[in-house]
Order: C-alpha cells, then structure tokens, then sequence
C-alpha cells in the first residue's frame, strides 16, 4: 500500500510538473508572439496560416467605365453601380441584384443592416440581408444617414426653411418624428443600442467663436413632444467642431471632436482620449473601443508607427507595432481593423491580434471590411478575404 501511495505522489507530482512547464511556454510564446514581429510572423505564416496573396483568393470583376462603388456589408461584399446593388457571397457569387435610384451613395452599415441614401438627393433605402425593407422619399437634400444594429435610421436634411432636419424611422421604415435646427447645423447622428436616444451632432457658427453640441432626445418623448425631448445636452469646448459619434452601447455615445474623443450619456461625461499632433488615424466606429494610428520618432527624419486599441468601458489598451509602415488608409467595422499598406493589408481585431495578412505584386487601391468580410480593391477587381 505505501508504495503503491509513493508511486501515485510520483505519478501527481509528474502531472503538476508537466502543467507547470506546458504552461510557462505557453507564457512565453504568448510574450514573444506579441512583441517579436519576426516571431509572430513565422507563426502567422508557418502555423496559423494566417498570411494569403494576390490571385489565390475568390475575386469579383469591376467595369471600370461604369464607376462603380464598393461596400462591405454583413457576410456580403456589396458594389453599386448604375443605379443597380449587386451582393456577393465569399466565394465571389452573386446573392442578388436590387434596383435602386442612386448615383452617388451615402452609405452607413450596422451589423445586418445597410442604409443608402443619394447624396444631397431625396431617395433613402434600407437593406437586409438580400433584401430591401423600406425605401422612402424626403423633402430638402440629405446630408447624412445612421442606422443602429437594431434597424432604427436617423437622416440628417438640408436646404429646408431650417438649418437641419433629423427625421427618425422605425424599422418598418414608419418616420416617428422629426427634429428641426434653427440656429446650428446637424454634423452626424447616432441611435442607441436599445432604440431609445437619438444623439445628435450640432455646430454653431453664427457668433464669434463655433461651438459644437451634442444633444441626446428621447424617442419615446420626441414621438409625444418632438421640442421637449431633449434629456441631456453636451457643451464642446470653444473652437471644436464635432466630426462623428457612434453610440457603443444603450447608455453612451462616443463622440469625436477636433482635438478630443468624449464619452456623452445622461450618467456618463468623461474624456476619453486628447488627440495629439502624432495621431495619424482615429477611428471610433468600432464595437466598444476606438482605434489610434500614431508615430513615433526613431531617429532623425525617421518614424515608427503603432496602433493602440483602446477599450472605451474600462480603457484597457491593446498595441500593435507596425515599425516602418505607415498605413495609406484604415477601416474599421465591429471588431475588425483593416489597414491598407500599399501592397500589403492587416486586418487585426480589437485585442490587437492579427487576423488576415494579405500581400500583394501590385499596388492596393482600397479596401472595405465588414464583420466576417474584406475585399481588396484594384482598378478591375475585388479580391475576397474571408474572415
């Protein structure tokens, strides 16, 4: 009995030993994954074959002459083109063709939900997987469009008697209410998670010095009283004009002015973020954080870049090197971020992990992403990257 109880001390020990070792390297790769670049690239191409190229992806053919646009949208990669919305599928398929009247789009996406308008026209469609829900018509030229994961739509309009209208719809594509601006000029708009505030971005410039505004209106007041609905009003600093504001849950919305992010709710006012001379891109569209591109000097006349991904609930933060190469240009949707690098895209999600690396002979003309989606665009095709 007693060796028999030696032998299974032994046999326990040896387990605990082994976990113990198993679980230092997978510490130590973890660490060296995250601050090597030449490491994590071989592990990226070797192990996660994370890494693709040119010509071995789905891809979609453009016809140049026709001037088409292109959007991710859900699982679908979406090109507008002669008042015609052709959606494709991962593998480079049409899922279906819809006719709408727009020639030159204003395009906001959430989740399973895509809005369209004509810019500075009066056409407006709402889309869902295959599907057009609703289509309407306004009266003034609209000059903005949101739309929440919900299905909920704010549109800002111009050239009425007022400085702006924002008109809201249900997702039956039923306007609940309209709210008109006299003295300042609607910027951006924003609808809550669980429907019930709209935030509305305001400038003023008709005293001495522009201020900005941010106004939060009730939807269950503003359908009973459109001019007493208003539950919170935020005041900018002076000189700052709000650019954007993206509501990342059903309390607070996020707001983006020249010189700072702000978080804005009826029991949430604080800064999030002061944007500094080194701040190359910002993006604030993200599911629950806001993505930084800055430089950061490495020598003379020399620069290194890195993104910070920074939480905006408990402000943790994520980095990601990018040493020499600095980004032509970066999306965001959800989770995801997608840097185009001129011959080379990133898409690297909200913890600062890498995704896809996608590399190329010839040079990146744009890209789009969408939540499970990305296509990389040439002059006369879209290539596929499955997420």
């Amino acid at each position: 009995m007693k060796i028999e109880k030696k032998r299974n001390i032994k046999v326990s020990i040896t387990k605990i030993i082994i976990i113990l070792i198993l679980i230092i390297i997978c510490v130590y790769i973890t660490a060296r994954y995250a601050t090597d670049e030449q490491f994590r690239s071989k592990i990226d191409t070797s192990i996660l074959k994370k890494e693709v190229s040119e010509s071995t992806l789905n891809s979609i053919e453009l016809d140049t002459d026709t001037n088409p646009t292109v959007y991710a949208f859900d699982k679908y990669i979406v090109v507008i083109s002669k008042n015609k919305l052709t959606e494709y599928t991962s593998d480079g398929k049409v899922a279906t063709e819809l006719d709408i009247n727009i020639s030159i789009p204003l395009v906001h996406v959430n989740e399973k939900y895509m809005v369209i308008a004509e810019k500075s026209g009066q056409k407006m469609y709402l889309i869902s997987d295959e599907n057009i829900l609703w289509e309407t018509s306004v009266e003034g030229n609209i000059a903005g469009v949101s739309v929440n994961k919900n299905g909920y739509v704010s549109v800002i309009i111009k050239n009425t008697t007022y400085k702006s209208v924002v008109a809201f719809y249900d997702l039956l594509g039923t306007e609940l209410f309209r709210n008109y601006l006299s003295t300042s000029f609607a910027t951006c708009t924003s609808v809550s998670t669980d429907n019930k505030f709209l935030a509305i971005g305001e400038v003023d410039s008709t005293g001495t010095i522009i201020k900005s505004y941010v106004k939060i209106l009730s939807i269950e007041k503003a359908q009973k009283d459109p001019k007493n609905s208003t539950v919170y009003k935020y005041e900018a600093e002076n000189g700052e004009i709000i650019t954007n504001i993206n509501y990342q849950t059903k309390d607070t919305a996020i707001c983006m002015f020249n010189s700072y992010v702000q978080k804005v709710g009826l029991d949430s006012n604080e800064r999030l973020y002061d944007i500094s001379e080194s701040d190359l891109f910002l993006d604030i569209n993200l599911k629950d954080a806001i993505a930084i591109i800055d430089k950061q000097s490495s020598g003379l006349f020399s620069y290194e870049y890195e993104m910070i991904v920074k939480n905006s609930s408990n402000k943790s933060e994520s980095l990601y090197i990018l040493n020499s190469d600095l980004p032509k240009t970066m999306d965001v949707c959800g989770d995801n971020i997608a840097l185009n690098l001129g011959n080379e895209v990133q898409i690297i999600n909200s913890s600062g992990w890498l995704l896809k690396k996608y590399t190329s002979n010839n040079q990146i003309k744009s890209l789009v992403v969408g939540n499970s989606i990305a296509g990389i665009i040439y002059k006369n095709k879209i290539e596929i990257l499955d997420l």
